[in-house]
C-alpha cells in the first residue's frame, strides 16, 4: 500500500470519527447494553502521527424501551460481533458516561475483560468503550472505581489505601476532579486528600505501567519538579506546585508602571536547574524532527496540503544542524508548566516533566516562543500584554541561538499544535505565524 492510501485512510476515519456517522457508532455500541442514545458530543479527537486515531465523547444515555426498534444512522454497518460495553454503575436513569472510540486493535480476549465492541466501517475497525475502562490504562479502574462521590463512600478504597501508603498517614479523598484524559496514553487528576492534619491538593497521574520507573526518573531531574510517588498500576501521585503558572502571570499582566514586566530570563533560568543525570534519559524527538507525522495530521484537521508541505520544506531547510550541545531539557517547556513566585521573579516550580531528558536548548526555547505565539488567540484581550512579552522572550534567546533556526524550530512548534486548534481561525493563526517565522518576522510583527 502507497504512503497516501494510508495517510488517505487515517483522514477518512478522521471523518467518521469527527461526523454525522460518529453517532451511529454510539447509538448501536448503546443498544448492545439496552441503552438509547440521547445526546452526544464530540469532546477531542487524539491523531498521534503514526500510531491509533481515538475520539473521546460525553454520551447522555437511558434504558431502552423492551419493545424499541433499532435506531441509527445511515453509513456504518451493524456491529461486527455480540458484545455488551461496559456498563456504568446505574441503568435505571439517564446517565452521563464518556465513550471512547479508538483504531487501536484489540483481541476478543481484550473486548471481552473490558466490555468493548467492534465496528467495522467501509473505512476501516473500531472499537467503542465506556471510560474508566481502558486496555492499557489499568489505574483508571483505581482511580476511578464506580460513579460514586469519593466524599459518599462509606469503606475507603484501593485508591485511598494507596494513597495512605504513599503519602504516610490515613487519607481520604474528599473531590476528584480530572483534568486530562489521553486515551491509551495518560490521565491527570486533582485530588483533594483530607488526613488529620488537614487538607492538601495532589495530582495523579494515571499512566502506561510500563512508563513508571522512567518517569520516576525524569521527574528526579530538578529541584523545581514536585515530589512524586508510585502508588502501583501507573498511578503516580504528585505534590502540588508552588507559585503560579506562567500563563496566569500573563493574562490580564497590567503591573503598575512602577513594576517592572516579567523579565523573559526568570522563565529561561528554570532550565538551568535541570540535572546531568537527565543525558542518561531516552531523549524526546523535538517537533522539527518529526515534521512528515506533523504534516499528516495538520493536513487531516483540514489545514492546506500545500501550503503544510511548504511550510515543512521551509522548516527544513533553515534547520541548524546540530544546533548546539546536547544539554538536559525539558521537552515541553511552555507558559503552563512553568510556575513562577507570586513576584514573577523566581522560578518556582516545573510541571509535566514526563519529557525531561538530553537534548538541545533552542527546542525548549522556541515550545516556549511557539505557545507564546499561540495564547492571543485563545483569549486575545486577557493575553493583551503577551506580544510585548514575546518579543522580549524571543530577544532574550537570540544571543545563544541561531535566528533562522530558533525561528524554524518555533514554525514546527506551532505545527505541532495545528491540529488541536479549536476553530479554523486559531488554525489559521497558527498557520500564518509559522509561516511569517520562516520569512524572518518577529512576534512584534506577527502579534499586532
Amino acid at each position: 500500500m502507497r504512503e497516501d492510501d494510508g495517510m488517505d485512510t487515517r483522514n477518512e476515519l478522521l471523518t467518521v470519527l469527527r461526523g454525522p456517522q460518529a453517532e451511529t457508532l454510539l447509538r448501536q455500541s448503546l443498544r448492545a447494553s439496552g441503552m438509547l442514545l440521547r445526546t452526544w458530543e464530540l469532546e477531542q479527537v487524539y491523531a498521534r502521527p503514526g500510531a491509533e486515531v481515538s475520539a473521546r465523547y460525553r454520551v447522555q444515555c437511558a434504558p431502552a424501551e423492551r419493545d424499541s426498534a433499532p435506531g441509527g444512522l445511515p453509513g456504518l454497518s451493524e456491529l461486527a460481533e455480540p458484545a455488551q460495553l461496559n456498563e456504568p454503575a446505574e441503568l435505571s436513569k439517564p446517565t452521563e458516561l464518556t465513550m471512547i472510540a479508538s483504531t487501536v486493535e484489540l483481541s476478543a480476549e481484550q473486548r471481552a475483560g473490558m466490555g468493548a465492541v467492534r465496528a467495522e466501517s467501509p473505512q476501516g475497525t473500531l472499537h467503542l468503550w465506556v471510560h474508566p475502562v481502558d486496555p492499557e490504562l489499568p489505574g483508571l479502574l483505581l482511580v476511578e472505581p464506580d460513579g460514586e462521590k469519593p466524599a459518599e463512600r462509606s469503606a475507603p478504597t484501593e485508591l485511598q489505601v494507596r494513597l495512605s501508603r504513599a503519602l504516610g498517614e490515613q487519607s481520604t479523598v474528599q473531590e476528584l476532579q480530572m483534568l486530562v484524559l489521553r486515551p491509551l496514553r495518560r490521565a491527570v487528576y486533582r485530588a483533594v486528600v483530607s488526613s488529620r492534619r488537614g487538607q492538601r491538593v495532589v495530582y495523579l497521574k494515571v499512566v502506561r505501567p510500563s512508563r513508571v520507573a522512567q518517569l520516576l526518573q525524569r521527574h528526579r531531574c530538578s529541584g523545581l519538579i514536585p515530589a512524586i510517588a508510585d502508588a502501583g498500576d501507573g498511578i503516580l501521585i504528585l505534590d502540588q506546585a508552588p507559585g503560579l503558572p506562567l500563563t496566569e502571570h500573563l493574562h490580564r499582566a497590567c503591573p503598575p508602571a512602577h513594576v517592572h514586566p516579567l523579565n523573559p530570563r526568570v522563565a529561561i533560568s528554570a532550565l538551568e536547574t535541570l540535572r546531568p543525570e537527565a543525558l542518561d534519559l531516552p531523549a524526546r524527538v523535538p517537533p522539527a524532527h518529526r515534521l512528515a507525522g506533523l504534516a499528516e495530521s495538520a493536513i487531516a484537521v483540514g489545514a492546506d496540503r500545500r501550503r503544510v508541505q511548504q511550510l515543512c520544506a521551509g522548516i527544513e531547510a533553515a534547520l541548524r544542524q546540530p544546533p548546539g550541545p546536547l544539554v538536559p531539557t525539558h521537552g515541553d517547556f511552555h507558559p503552563a508548566n512553568l510556575f513562577l513566585d507570586a513576584a514573577a521573579e523566581h522560578p518556582s516550580a516545573l510541571i509535566d516533566a514526563d519529557t525531561v531528558g538530553p537534548g538541545h536548548r533552542v527546542d525548549d526555547l522556541a515550545t516556549m516562543l511557539g505557545h507564546l505565539f499561540a495564547l492571543p488567540s485563545f483569549d486575545a484581550e486577557g493575553y493583551a500584554g503577551v506580544p510585548d512579552f514575546a518579543g522580549r522572550f524571543h530577544a532574550a534567546c537570540l544571543p545563544d541561538t541561531d535566528p533562522d533556526d530558533l525561528h524554524a524550530r518555533t514554525a514546527a512548534v506551532l505545527l505541532s499544535l495545528l491540529p488541536g486548534s479549536r476553530s479554523p481561525a486559531q488554525q489559521r493563526h497558527y498557520l500564518r505565524c509559522a509561516e511569517g517565522l520562516l520569512r524572518g518576522l518577529t512576534p512584534g510583527d506577527l502579534l499586532r
